[in-house]
């Protein structure tokens, strides 16, 4: 087995991606992640005791490659004889129906298909490719923002039946595990625009970072991110049983008790609020600049302020969320 193979095995064992009997679902946009993630786990399956139940490709119709796209895909399905669904989304109109960015709403838009192709396929995991590139980019964009432990963990190996066991290799390594099989990928040409921000440290700050070190840097970022989720889901433990206790949840938000909330030490307490305001944004993001607009109700420095998907009010000792649209009590 190669260097590779078992780097990718050790990361599926040491967080326990793929029980035994699991049948993989595999995200195939078509890029070299995610056609390397198919090849490997087909190899890794003859091993792992569990099988690549088939593959699923999002035509998010937002680039007029996209088409180019799906083909590829329904290609390398059919020559590895593995079952593909796709399904085709117009990802603008249904950012601007829900107000939206066009990020936001890809995301959400191929989650759920996603979750809808591997319940039709019978999988109970959902593999996906994001590499240790994708983890040390992320890390430093929300640094950049400023974010919390939450933030700063980066892409975490599960989330519920999806799972990342590209985390500890690089996208170097891929290609070059493609190039050695003969294998071909789809370049998505948006990734050169360093007019998005992800690319802006893909191609200027992570080369420069690796210069300044006299070395790669992105496994020494990764590792970082690591070692801020480890200490970041303890906290959200914590946390979680904190809203249990603090919280009540009603058909048009959720009140919290405002003297005991505001007892809580800050990391307690802001996890609690982002909870809080997340259940009340829906498929909205929900930033630190809300969470800290929140804080200010809650300490009384402020009466009341909008959060994407509804408002923070202070009342009678409770803080209120409401969710857009519902109406007041």
């Amino acid at each position: 087995m190669s260097a590779l193979l078992q780097q990718i095995r050790r990361t599926i064992q040491r967080h326990e991606l793929c029980p035994p009997g699991s049948r993989l679902l595999v995200a195939l946009s078509g890029g070299s992640d995610s056609v390397a993630l198919v090849f490997l786990l087909r190899e890794l399956a003859e091993h792992g005791g569990f099988c690549v139940a088939g593959l699923a490709h999002l035509n998010h119709t937002l680039r007029p490659s996209a088409g180019r796209d799906e083909a590829f895909c329904r290609e390398l399905a059919d020559r590895l004889n593995l079952r593909i669904l796709v399904e085709t989304a117009d990802v603008k109109g249904y950012a601007r129906g829900r107000n939206l960015s066009v990020e936001d709403a890809a995301r959400k838009i191929r989650y759920d298909c996603m979750d809808r192709v591997a319940d039709a396929l019978g999988a109970d995991r959902i593999a996906v490719g994001h590499t240790q590139d994708d983890q040390a980019e992320t890390f430093l964009l929300k640094l950049m923002r400023g974010a919390g432990l939450t933030g700063l963990a980066g892409i975490y190996p599960r989330r519920g039946r999806v799972i990342r066991p590209l985390l500890d290799v690089s996208r170097a390594e891929l290609r070059g595990y493609l190039t050695a099989r003969g294998e071909r990928w789809i370049e998505d040409e948006t990734n050169e625009d360093i007019g998005n921000p992800r690319n802006r440290i893909r191609h200027s700050v992570l080369p420069e970072l690796d210069r300044a070190a006299g070395g790669p840097t992105r496994p020494a970022i990764a590792r970082a991110a690591g070692l801020v989720r480890d200490d970041g889901q303890w906290l959200d433990e914590r946390a979680n049983e904190r809203y249990h206790a603090l919280a009540v949840e009603r058909p048009d938000g959720v009140e919290l008790d405002g003297l005991a909330t505001a007892a809580e030490p800050p990391a307690i307490r802001r996890r609690v609020l982002l909870r809080a305001l997340r259940s009340v944004a829906g498929d909205r993001e929900i930033g630190l600049d809300h969470v800290e607009a929140a804080m200010s109700v809650l300490a009384g420095t402020c009466g009341g302020v909008d959060i994407p998907g509804g408002r923070v009010e202070l009342r009678r000792g409770k803080l209120v969320l409401i969710q857009q649209g519902a109406a007041p009590k």
